[in-house]
């Protein structure tokens, strides 16, 4: 065999090399420390160590458990979360992934002192804005999980963030099981302030007219509720999350004041709607839904003909002062109104004016093309018709609640299950 032989030159030049390059940077260290003084210390510190677990914890409610988020620090630096009313260690933000994607930051104002050995309920506190999560070492009473929104079902990833080197710290995963399949892509309230609160997080704001609704949080569900004197509305400016061409659902809670004769247009009451009537009674809709006495009524443009429809259900379906939850869907072209999740018979008309000019002859059957919603730029007002003059206002009287628009269609069984009971 052939022996090896050491070669001392180039041994000679690879450690002249790694010379050159720690001189070079000791060379920029000083530098470095004559021009500034000193090295920040964040770029030397590590980051903040947390051990702990993320599960999912039921607590009893009703037939199933209202599930929840949990996690429990069990050994690791000191550390505190962001926006603890004490603070000490290092200070660290959580931040949650939904499994819909949204980016969570949960309030943790009530948390006091050191964290390790405690177990935090993190869970979303408001309908109206799903993105609005606690973080507490206090399990919610059961009086309190009655009236929380569920959870999106799927995994969800709390995340630890050190603020001192913006670095991720940890992360950590559980599964929610039992609870809602999706959000809706945008919820209207109206309050003080006017907001469309979507599910991305994001906001934007509306407007008032004539005064903003008075609020209150009474049943169904302890929710909140606007409440609508005949007189003030809501508008939203257009954006796309209030543009619906496809599959989608309007779901809504109402308990008008009065319901009475529904072939008298004094009975008949805006809830929401994105369209205008003109002067020329020409009316462009892209979806807009009454109560007109005791029935509901939902009228829209076809957006390749441009054609006006609407649909009525029976009378009898609607009851003054008593809440009633409604979901209008719009699946592959088919219409369906269900009422506290009980879906309706429905009459079909070519025209804008109720029970004028029936599909067919008797409305019995839809349009043959099927529901194609029109895109129109309008905005969205809750409460009153976008009409041309007062007579066709059609203001509502009573409350309106949980405006939630889906860009997709709600089965009967995730309609059933967001019933509260009223």
């Amino acid at each position: 065999m052939k022996g090896e032989k050491t070669n001392s030159t180039a041994i000679s030049e690879v450690v002249s090399v790694i010379l050159v390059i720690a001189l070079v940077l000791v060379l920029a260290i000083a530098v470095y420390l004559l021009v500034f003084g000193s090295v920040d210390q964040k770029y030397l510190k590590k980051s903040v160590y947390v051990a702990g677990s993320a599960q999912m914890t039921g607590i009893p409610s009703g037939a199933d458990p209202y599930q929840l988020l949990t996690f429990s620090p069990k050994a690791g630096d000191p550390f505190y979360l962001t926006g603890q009313t004490t603070k000490s260690g290092t200070q660290t933000t959580m931040r949650i992934i939904s499994p819909d994607g949204r980016n969570i930051s949960p309030d943790a104002s009530t948390l006091t002192g050191s964290l390790y050995g405690k177990q935090l309920y993190v869970y979303p506190l408001s309908t109206a804005n799903e993105c609005q999560y606690k973080v507490t070492d206090v399990q919610p009473p059961l009086s309190t999980v009655k009236t929380l929104p569920k959870m999106v079902t799927g995994r969800y990833q709390i995340m630890l963030i050190d603020e001192n080197v913006h670095v991720l710290a940890n992360s950590y995963t559980a599964d929610i099981i039992k609870g809602t399949t999706a959000l809706p892509r945008t919820v209207l309230t109206g309050t003080v302030t006017v907001t469309s609160y979507r599910a991305d997080c994001s906001q934007t704001g509306g407007s008032c007219h004539n005064g903003c609704p008075s609020v209150s949080n009474i049943s169904p569900c302890n929710a909140t509720y606007s409440s609508y004197n005949g007189s003030n509305y809501l508008t939203f400016p257009d954006d796309p999350t209030l543009q619906y061409t496809g599959d989608a659902t309007i779901s809504v809670m109402i308990q008008p004041t009065t319901t009475e004769d529904s072939s008298v247009s004094a009975n008949w009451h805006q809830i929401i709607g994105k369209g205008v009537l003109y002067p020329n009674n020409t009316e462009i809709d892209n979806y807009q839904l009454f109560q007109m006495g005791d029935r509901l009524y939902f009228e829209w443009n076809d957006r390749v003909s441009g054609i006006h429809y609407h649909a009525m259900t029976p009378t009898g379906i609607v009851s003054a002062g008593q809440w009633d939850q409604i979901n209008v869907v719009v699946q592959n072209g088919n219409l369906a109104i269900y009422n506290n999740g009980i879906s309706q018979p429905l009459t079909y008309y070519q025209s804008n004016t109720p029970g004028v000019n029936p599909i067919g002859g008797t409305g019995l059957t839809p349009p043959a093309t099927g529901v194609r919603l029109m895109n129109v730029g309008n905005d969205v007002t809750v409460g009153k018709q976008n009409g041309y003059n007062s007579a066709n206002d059609f203001n509502f009287n009573g409350n309106i609640g949980a405006i939630s628009l889906y860009d997709r269609a709600l089965s009967q069984t995730e309609i059933a299950g967001n019933l509260c009971p009223g």
